[in-house]
């Protein structure tokens, strides 16, 4: 396997819509937390890892316990009604900035708290067969994936429309222009020769 690209850096939020859960320490058995994958997946790594530093490595699975398997939408739709036994959701953009819009919603973390900074979020991978034997395929696939960063980068209006046209997506555009502005500071979409190179996620190899 050979690395493309990384997909850029974005933060991942922890949230809660328990009031006295300020960190992860003041989680109890009564909590639920939602993550895309319990026990495995990007979320509940680095869950894992904030809870090593807090309670040593031996103790690293410490809240796996108390997490459920739950996709984004619903576990953000449980967490903003409340009401349910979800207390916490590792969350993921869009959903974690539409729910820290409702009252209820407070952040706990960020993934960029754990990992040290901004850290890439997705890795593009094929095999080096597929490479030296699809050059052209390769060339226009590296050469949009390139134009696609840069309208993200340089034109968030675009950006948002294909979002919405791609994904099919019912959120409102004003909504996710909105949430692309939200992420300018926090997240970074590029191919450039440094950029391009997955930055601070050795952690999530151990």
């Amino acid at each position: 396997m050979k690395a493309i690209a990384s997909l850029g850096s974005m933060p991942n939020y922890l949230l809660s819509n328990n009031p006295a859960v300020k960190s992860i320490k003041d989680l109890t058995e009564k909590d639920r937390i939602a993550v895309p994958a319990a026990g495995v997946g990007f979320q509940s790594r680095t869950l894992q890892i904030e809870t090593a530093k807090l309670y040593g490595d031996q103790d690293f699975k410490r809240f796996d316990k108390i997490s459920v398997s739950l996709p984004h939408p619903d576990a953000s739709a449980a967490l903003i009604a409340g009401g349910s036994e979800i207390t916490t959701h590792f969350s993921s953009p869009p959903f974690q900035y539409q729910a820290l819009e409702h009252s209820n919603v407070h952040k706990v973390l960020s993934s960029y708290d754990v990992l040290g900074g901004q850290a890439t979020f997705n890795v593009l991978y094929t095999t080096q067969k597929f490479h030296d034997e699809n050059p052209k395929t390769y060339k226009a696939f590296y050469r949009a994936l390139s134009e696609a960063a840069n309208i993200i980068n340089r034109d968030k209006n675009a950006a948002a429309e294909t979002y919405i046209r791609v994904e099919k997506s019912r959120l409102p555009l004003p909504l996710v222009q909105k949430l692309l502005t939200i992420q300018k500071s926090a997240s970074r979409f590029s191919l450039s020769v440094l950029a391009y190179m997955p930055k601070n996620s050795m952690s999530l190899a151990y």
